[in-house]
């Protein structure tokens, strides 16, 4: 049974609010970062994002909603590109995928420095809401680089490890580089950040 079409201005009406959310969300993800969630104000947001009061509140009912927002699209993204590894025959090698991976995840973060900005917030915000919000999604960060670590051990990529312990090294480990990349005068290629990082992670740094 054949469905009714959508009606072209629903179509129009859900395009004009996505692009709307959108437009919130980046001038919040702005404001957040140049003056941290506490110095952060909706007031601010709706200059920003050039909206009348009212817009904002139809589409957020607080400060903390839409932070909370931008992390949930965050991690949306970086799920998106933590990739499972191919071990398929034929399939490309295991180091190379990992690398167009890590490489697409930094792309994402560093290409964004407001976004990295407020990320890397989670040590300094002295809100109780805002910590708490970011360390859930560190949290969840570090779940999902353990549940590939697990993976990796079960398939012979790497070595028996303690998946949560480990998890919490290479994320501090990606932290420390992201916030390196965000806040020098000059860009570092990613695919040279991205390369040492591997090289780090899987070799170390004793000469051998």
């Amino acid at each position: 049974m054949a469905r009714n079409p959508v009606p072209v201005e629903d179509v129009r009406a859900a395009s004009a609010r996505a692009e709307r959310r959108r437009q919130i969300l980046d001038a919040a993800k702005h404001v957040f970062a140049d003056a941290g969630y506490h110095g952060a104000s909706i007031n601010a947001i709706i200059e920003r994002a050039e909206i009348a009061r009212g817009t904002f509140y139809l589409y957020f009912e607080s400060k903390e909603a839409v932070f909370g927002a931008l992390l949930d699209e965050a991690m949306t993204e970086l799920r998106h590109r933590i990739v499972r590894i191919d071990t398929a025959p034929g399939a490309r090698a295991p180091k190379d995928q990992l690398h167009d991976s890590l490489s697409s995840l930094l792309t994402f973060i560093v290409s964004d420095r407001p976004l990295a900005t407020v990320l890397l917030s989670s040590s300094a915000t002295p809100d109780a809401e805002a910590a708490a919000r970011l360390a859930a999604f560190y949290a969840e960060v570090r779940s999902v680089i353990a549940l590939s670590l697990e993976t990796g051990v079960q398939i012979g990529l790497l070595r028996p490890c303690h998946p949560q312990l480990t998890a919490a090294a290479l994320l501090g480990l990606v932290r420390g580089v992201v916030e390196h990349c965000v806040t020098r005068a000059t860009e570092q290629p990613i695919h040279d950040v991205t390369r040492e990082l591997i090289d780090l992670a899987l070799v170390g740094v004793l000469a051998r």
